[in-house]
């Protein structure tokens, strides 16, 4: 970008001597003061913004242009202002379709050519523009078909400047702003592949380390699809001895980096309070310290989780839910039922928000834990899987392991997607009692 900037001052200069000799100036000093105060700046020009402030000087000095205004996009609309002085306010709505035709038709133009044929239905609403901001040539600043903005000058009388000159002065300050605005786009790919490469560690530590497992009586299957780059749907298995194990499935509200980091936090307090040395074995308290835990913060986050004690032996699971989809229980014989009862979600609650409630669990059942991205999943139409379709598989599964049960509920999800990518991360985990 320096390089750039760089030939545009050596241009500068020459054409600064080219005004100067036309004119019969004598004021060679001020000239040269000036472009030295303009090579001084070139080096920390960083956005369209202060090249345009450069070159409305460089265009008093080049061009002998009594005012230059700029033009730029503004929240969808356009605001003009005079270079080094007032703000003259948006582009009236009747100007604005102006700025559609310049991507096309990127040549200077000055008010004396309006007659032309090739402005047609523009030439109105070219000269208002014009006659608004007090200036007679306009110069598209025009970039891969993109107006970046617009400088317009009014030129001195006195001062005659050949239009090559001006049109030197238009591709010089277009590649300037090109180089600006690329720059910056680079510092935000990289910025964002760094994001995504965060957030792609982040999930990592989500997501278990292996898929199948198995305690006692009880087998488990899970698994976590990622819509976009990197994810935030977590689940994770705690073994408590015996015939128990805890199951957590839960997301954040949020995407990307954010996203991830929250859920990170969730599983890694989850990890402490479960894992630790006074370690915590009923679901409703340890949701209200995990939700503490977000709402504490300056800026509260948020997550939705689903924490269940699933014990074989004792024939129950007791669970809590923390905003979370409502968990499916497939009996032996594919009739189904729900783990009902829920909560606000973490972040929300910081005194005793949950409730532990408890089910029967025997052999042969399965217990089906998710996030919404798994029912929220869309085909071509935009129709979402959703929650009978769920049932309808799921009651098709009586009495199956939990990896059958697993593999029919995401193929199912796949055939309805087709080649739709997924709208939101999906988490399922299917614990299961062998026979």
């Amino acid at each position: 970008m320096i390089a750039g900037v760089a030939l545009a001052v050596v241009l500068i200069v020459v054409w600064a001597l080219f005004a100067v000799s036309r004119s019969r100036r004598t004021t060679t000093g001020g000239v040269h003061e000036t472009l030295v105060d303009f090579v001084e700046q070139s080096l920390e020009l960083g956005s369209v913004t202060e090249i345009l402030g450069f070159a409305g000087e460089a265009a008093r000095v080049v061009l002998g242009a009594e005012r230059a205004v700029a033009i730029v996009p503004l929240d969808g609309d356009w605001e003009a202002h005079v270079i080094g002085g007032d703000l003259l306010g948006k582009v009236p709505p009747a100007s604005r379709g102006l700025f559609g035709w310049l991507k096309h038709n990127p040549a200077v133009i000055s008010v004396g050519e309006l007659g032309g044929a090739r402005f047609g239905a523009m030439r109105q609403p070219l000269r208002q523009l014009l006659d608004g901001i007090g200036c007679d040539i306009l110069l598209p600043l025009v970039d891969r078909q993109d107006v970046m903005a617009v400088l317009a000058i009014k030129q001195n009388r006195a001062m005659s400047v050949d239009r090559a000159v001006i049109e030197l002065f238009q591709e010089q300050c277009t590649t300037a702003c090109a180089n600006a605005r690329l720059h910056v786009e680079a510092s935000h790919a990289f910025s964002l592949a760094r994001e995504v490469s965060l957030a792609s560690a982040f999930h990592e530590s989500l997501v278990a380390a292996s898929r199948v497992g198995a305690q006692g009586a009880l087998r488990w299957a899970g698994d976590v699809e990622v819509a976009g780059e990197a994810g935030s749907d977590f689940w994770s298995m705690y073994a408590l001895g015996g015939d128990r194990v805890l199951m957590m499935v839960g997301d954040s509200v949020g995407a990307g980096l954010a996203g991830s980091m929250t859920s990170a936090v969730v599983k890694s307090a989850c990890d402490l309070l479960v894992t630790g040395d006074k370690p915590i074995e009923d679901p409703a308290a340890l949701l209200t310290m995990l939700s503490r835990a977000l709402a504490h913060a300056s800026a509260p986050v948020h997550a939705r989780c689903f924490a269940g004690i699933f014990d074989a032996r004792g024939g129950v699971v007791r669970y809590a839910n923390a905003g979370g989809p409502i968990p499916y229980l497939v009996r032996g014989g594919g009739t189904l039922g729900a783990l009902t009862g829920g909560g606000p979600m973490l972040g929300d609650a910081f005194d005793e928000g949950y409730k532990v409630h408890e089910a029967p669990i025997a052999l042969g059942e399965s217990f089906v834990l998710f996030t919404d991205g798994l029912t929220r999943a869309e085909n071509a139409q935009r129709d979402q899987f959703g929650e009978r379709r769920l049932q309808k598989v799921l009651a098709a599964q009586g009495g199956r392991a939990a990896t059958h049960v697993l593999a029919a509920v995401q193929d199912a999800v796949r055939r309805h997607r087709g080649s739709r990518p997924l709208v939101d991360d999906a988490a399922i985990v299917v614990v299961s009692v062998a026979e």
